[in-house]
């Protein structure tokens, strides 16, 4: 595999981000969850967009419920 043309999903900070092989490498191990690995950086975004919709319904849903309550 060729890292220097690897894109990361990472939970940084509480949020997700789209991050470089090389700008992996820079920050601390602990300070990241590592989500996935992709080929291509469109790859990578269009899969944390999708996490991110499936937060939203999710999130939408647990309101929901807890409106019903």
């Amino acid at each position: 595999m060729d890292f220097n043309n690897t894109w990361y999903i990472i939970e940084h900070n509480k949020k997700y981000e789209v991050i470089s092989h090389k700008d992996l490498m820079q920050l601390e191990s602990s300070s990241y969850q590592m989500i996935q690995n992709y080929r291509t950086h469109h790859e990578a975004i269009m899969e944390m967009s999708r996490l991110v919709s499936q937060g939203i319904t999710d999130l939408n849903a647990r309101l929901n419920n807890f409106k019903t309550h």
